[in-house]
């Protein structure tokens, strides 16, 4: 058996550069919050440290006794705490994300390339839960840390540099204190995803790797957001552009300063012109496709004199012709979304939807629409008729099928239901002339993981998604049309996430042949933190896809599979449809709390009535993450694993060897176990309200369950250790987990006393420390 993960799996330049930044931040906290909090906060994280190698019941003494000492702080002190443990966990990632950056640097070369495409749609939920001037702090902070190891300079050279970031950071809100509006999303996600640099990676990759585009449905995404309207949608193209034009104004300025060093140049005065040509574009108006169309003349004619004179292109107008590529209207596209009850009329409403498709249409003219939007997904698609409708309001305020219809299959009953709603749209007259003639023979079909796995678990959900691509893309292509599926999966495991190469193990070959995922908006700062994260990113997903490429990809088959999810399932729902399950959510998770975190623009729930039904996933995910259990990623499989005879429990192992779709999940389990510390949940039951009996039978209940998971794993593992498959990640997490219990603590007294400041500090510290608010 392989031995548990020490620190000695992780990089001796890493471990001494989160030494030396700590002892920064660790000046930074005696200076602004005084010796007594900074005593207190060494003396919590040597205590909690030495939980590592505990046995669960010395665990829980140890952090009773951690609650108490911290109960006895005062309200200030508390919070002083808590930012301290917020901001360590915070530049633990930043190193991380400096070294990586720095490594990824040390080794860049040309990427594997791929004829294929990537397409990334970014979107704000689950939102980021640090404020924007935190995340850019802390930007900083990660580019200081990164050239100090690019240059090898001693860490006197950029203690200070480093200082002055924590000094400000301090000062600053480390959490929102509203709630963000979709404009403050939309502002967030181009920041960070078009910020020169960055753009500058994305559109070399594109030429160099593989064809990448960007979309957004933040301004798009009216289902269930009253916040999305015509006004919103305008608001995020504008915003889009603006960004946009910055970038192209910046490559003319650099045009220019080139050309000033030939003074009889006549491209001098040309430049001005296609400057103002620029300009005239910022505001974004009716017959806005037509100005687009006829700048974009102008800049390519331009692009194209220039090469003449000077007998080669300048990089910066290689930059600008590549981004008229990818954003051919010159702003991100939106995809439009909503839901399919919606666009029955039931509700008797004027629908926003068909305001913003009537925006859509004015901005368009002269254009193409798709520069603007790229479908129309319908969530909770159940039959024809609701893409009917769907393609019904795009054909009347558009003048016919210029925008996709895309159906969501986001349940189990709808994705087992996909396949037939598909040979029903490909039958149909109208719509499957649409496919065929408008739509360029292609249908996109979206596949959502969170309410799956929310209702079921998170293996039944990747084996009903598996077996439902696979015979969604046999549909199609027995009808003789391309299948082109958008993977709606985010950062947590519970939402489809875990590495590229697991990912796309399982998919069908269409679903390789165009990549498109969303990066969910906690992971949008993550996945652009640096040219070189970003770089390596689009690197993995064409690697990735080359080697998945030369298999033959197949839908999973082995009876053993079906009928282990089967069980899970039921053991999964009978827990959640315990009539006091709920009363366990609301009084020992943050659930009845989620309206003191400012962190998102979209209502928690879908109905005022409090069930798992009417919850929306990303809350549900988040109560789970922030106690530490991750309840769906694991729940019933316990239940399921005991259940079996040995010869089942041989069959199960067969198929771990040859099941893509279970390989990858139980990596992606074994990820879970790593970070899960029920020790910890306990105390937010200990402290709940709720009845003694209640609490040991749910505790019990949690135990037996997770016992049963681990032997799980570690009999098709044929190992002790969690994350056997990447050691490095598995120190990461033991290293990094003792320094979240204090904010769990806190949490648990700032939910007792009402302290919303406390209970968001500790909330944003937990998501850091975890790498995914929910």
């Amino acid at each position: 058996m392989k031995a548990l993960p020490t620190e000695e799996a992780l990089p001796q330049e890493l471990r001494d550069l989160v030494k030396e930044a700590g002892a920064v931040l660790g000046a930074v906290i005696e200076r602004e919050a005084g010796p007594k909090v900074f005593r207190a906060v060494e003396k919590m994280r040597a205590s909690m440290a030495e939980l590592r190698d505990e046995s669960a019941k010395s665990t829980s003494a140890k952090l009773t006794a951690g609650l108490k000492s911290l109960r006895a702080e005062g309200e200030e002190e508390r919070r002083a705490i808590a930012k301290s443990f917020t901001f360590f966990l915070e530049l633990m990632n930043a190193c991380e994300n400096a070294y990586r950056s720095y490594r990824l640097g040390a080794k860049h070369g040309g990427g594997e390339k791929s004829p294929h495409s990537l397409v990334y749609v970014l979107t704000a939920h689950p939102t980021e839960a640090r404020a924007p001037a935190n995340i850019a702090i802390f930007n900083g902070a990660q580019k200081i840390l990164q050239n100090a190891l690019e240059l090898g300079t001693l860490p006197a050279r950029w203690r200070e540099d480093l200082r002055h970031q924590l000094e400000l950071a301090w000062r600053a809100y480390p959490t929102r204190q509203r709630a963000p509006t979709v404009k403050d999303e939309a502002e967030h996600i181009y920041r960070t995803s078009l910020r020169p640099e960055i753009l500058r990676t994305i559109l070399a990759a594109s030429q160099e790797i593989t064809p990448i585009y960007l979309r957004t449905w933040v301004g798009g995404d009216k289902d269930g957001h009253p916040g999305v309207d015509e006004k919103a949608m305008h608001a995020s193209l504008s915003l889009s552009r603006e960004t946009l034009l910055r970038f192209l104004e910046s490559c003319l300025n650099d045009v220019q300063v080139s050309l000033e060093l030939i003074p009889s140049s006549p491209m001098r005065k040309e430049v001005i012109r296609v400057k103002r040509v620029l300009a005239s574009l910022k505001k974004l108006k009716g017959g806005d496709g037509a100005r687009v169309k006829k700048a974009k003349a102008q800049l390519i004619r331009f692009a194209d004199a220039y090469r003449e004179e000077l007998g080669a292109l300048h990089p910066s107008l290689r930059d600008l012709k590549r981004l008229l590529h990818v954003t051919p209207g010159l702003v991100v596209p939106l995809e439009l979304r909503e839901a399919s009850d919606m666009l029955t009329g039931a509700s008797g409403k004027p629908l926003a939807i068909t305001r913003m498709l009537k925006l859509l249409s004015s901005l368009a003219k002269g254009g193409d629409a798709r520069w603007y939007a790229r479908g129309f997904i319908v969530s909770m698609t159940e039959s024809v008729e609701h893409l009917s409708l769907a393609e019904a309001l795009v054909r009347k305020h558009l003048g016919g099928p210029a925008l996709p219809v895309i159906p969501l299959f986001e349940t189990v009953p709808s994705l087992d239901a996909g396949p037939g709603i598909v040979r029903d749209l490909l039958a149909h007259p109208r719509l499957g002339r649409c496919v065929r003639e408008s739509w360029h023979n292609q249908l996109e079909i979206m596949v959502g993981y969170s309410d799956s796995s929310k209702q079921g678990g998170v293996f039944p959900s990747r084996l009903a998604i598996a077996g439902a691509m696979h015979a969604l893309e046999k549909e199609c292509l027995n009808a003789g049309v391309k299948p082109v599926f958008f993977q709606g999966s985010g950062g947590s495991v519970d939402r489809g996430g875990g590495s590229v190469q697991d990912q796309v193990a399982w998919w069908p070959k269409s679903a390789l042949e165009t990549y498109k995922v969303t990066i969910q908006g906690e992971m949008v700062e993550r996945s652009f933190s640096s040219p070189e994260i970003t770089r390596g990113q689009i690197q993995r997903v064409a690697s990735s896809v080359n080697e998945m490429l030369k298999k033959q990809p197949r839908p999973p088959s082995a009876k053993v599979l079906f009928r282990f999810a089967d069980s899970v399932r039921l053991s999964y729902q009978e827990m959640i449809h315990r009539p006091d399950f709920l009363e366990i959510v609301g009084a020992a998770t943050p659930y009845a709390h989620l309206s003191q975190l400012k962190i998102g623009s979209r209502p928690a729930r879908r109905t005022k009535e409090i069930s798992v039904e009417g919850l929306r996933a990303i809350p549900w995910v988040l109560c789970w993450t922030q106690t530490r259990v991750l309840f769906q990623t694991w729940w019933g499989i316990g239940s399921a694993w005991k259940g079996l005879s040995e010869a089942d429990r041989r069959e199960l192992k067969k198929a771990y060897a040859c099941e893509p779709v279970f390989t990858s999940y139980v990596k992606a389990l074994g990820f879970t176990l790593a970070k899960v510390e029920l020790p910890l949940w306990r105390i937010y039951l200990d402290n709940s309200g709720l009845k003694k009996e209640q609490i040991e039978e749910f505790y019990s209940l949690f135990e037996g369950e997770l016992a049963g998971v681990r032997e799980m794993v570690n009999f098709l593992s044929e190992s002790d250790n969690p994350v056997w498959f990447r050691p490095w990640l598995g120190a990461s997490i033991r290293l990094r987990a003792p320094m979240i219990h204090p904010l769990n603590l806190l949490q648990v007294l700032a939910i007792e006393t009402g302290d919303s400041t406390l209970f968001r500090t500790t909330a944003t510290g937990i998501s850091a420390g975890m790498m995914t608010t929910g």
